[in-house]
């Protein structure tokens, strides 16, 4: 009886060590971040921030890739069948995990089934932004413009299916007006229109837009928040324009590929945790306009799941049909 007990606590004890070493042998070699985005934009900035940082814990290289194209669906597909060791990773944003449900008939991924939330890296709230040319200067004026000449104003975003996408269509149908969205393959080409006058309007994380809005090329015409901008403190809130449903904040999050082990994806919150309360990274990231949260992958997965719900009723609301 004696010999079977020290056998088992033998056993147990070497499982917990293997275990353990389980832990401390990821990464042993090079990871990718997969960005299904253009580079330049604010998902992309935050994936190679990120990457800088978690290299020197890990002691291993990270690339990041932008595999953009087809609302996110090529990037994100490439993760979902990728092998389940944590060496691929997704970096993204609402889009294709939350809003691609609504609006297309098909996904090459299910993104409930194939993806697993590993750690949420920011939340943002975002701006409306103009070209200088654009004759309003408000929602309001905005809205009689657009009912002036229907189709006239277009706006950017950055791919169909985007919470600007979706927000812009919901505002069109909301007010009865016509502003023609015309989708990029990320933000930055879609900052880029704006700037250079070939959409007029765009939303965008305040942080991401910042460089657009000091050119002198853009206006800011209200800020997507239950609270004014601090750095922009004439600019009014959606509420206060008098369109309070005019409101919606996007997040950047990583994912793992379904069957990644379980210790894993622990282990890389833990540490990506690490990098996001970094006292120099949260005052940039804040400079940003992005607020940093520290949750597990199970509260994560809370969070989408309360998305999903919110973004269905806004998808019926703004009368868009799947693809």
């Amino acid at each position: 009886m004696k010999r079977r007990i020290a056998l088992l606590t033998a056993a147990a004890a070497l499982a917990a060590s293997t275990h353990c070493m389980g832990q401390a042998a990821f990464p042993q070699k090079t990871v990718t971040f997969i960005v299904p985005l253009a580079a330049g934009g604010g998902t992309d900035i935050l994936a190679r921030k990120l990457a800088l940082q978690l290299s020197s814990i890990w002691g291993q290289s990270i690339v990041v890739e932008n595999v953009s194209g087809a609302s996110s669906i090529i990037g994100t597909q490439r993760v979902a069948r990728a092998a389940p060791d944590g060496y691929t990773l997704l970096v993204t944003t609402n889009g294709p995990i939350v809003s691609n449900r609504y609006l297309f008939k098909s996904l090459p991924y299910d993104p409930d089934r194939d993806l697993i939330p590993v750690s949420q890296l920011a939340d943002i709230d975002m701006v409306l932004l103009a070209h200088k040319s654009l004759a309003a200067n408000s929602l309001k004026e905005l809205v009689a413009q657009a009912r002036k000449d229907p189709g006239s104003v277009t706006y950017a975003s950055y791919g169909n299916g985007s919470q600007p996408h979706l927000l812009m269509e919901l505002f069109n149908k909301r007010e009865d007006i016509q502003i023609t969205h015309v989708p990029y393959k990320g933000l930055g080409p879609a900052l880029t229109s704006v700037m250079a006058g070939e959409t007029m309007l765009t939303l965008t994380g305040r942080g991401s837009g910042e460089a657009a809005i000091r050119s002198g090329k853009t206006k800011v015409l209200n800020y997507n928040s239950d609270r004014r901008d601090p750095l922009y403190p004439d600019v009014p809130t959606s509420a206060e324009s008098g369109y309070p449903y005019f409101r919606v904040a996007t997040w950047h999050g990583v994912f793992a590929p379904k069957d990644t082990p379980r210790d894993i994806v622990s282990r890389i919150n833990k540490d990506m945790l690490t990098v996001l309360q970094q006292p120099e990274f949260r005052e940039d990231m804040a400079k940003r306009g992005y607020a940093i949260p520290t949750r597990s992958p199970e509260e994560f997965a809370a969070v989408i799941q309360e998305e999903v719900k919110a973004t269905g009723e806004m998808v019926k609301a703004a009368g868009l049909k799947p693809e």
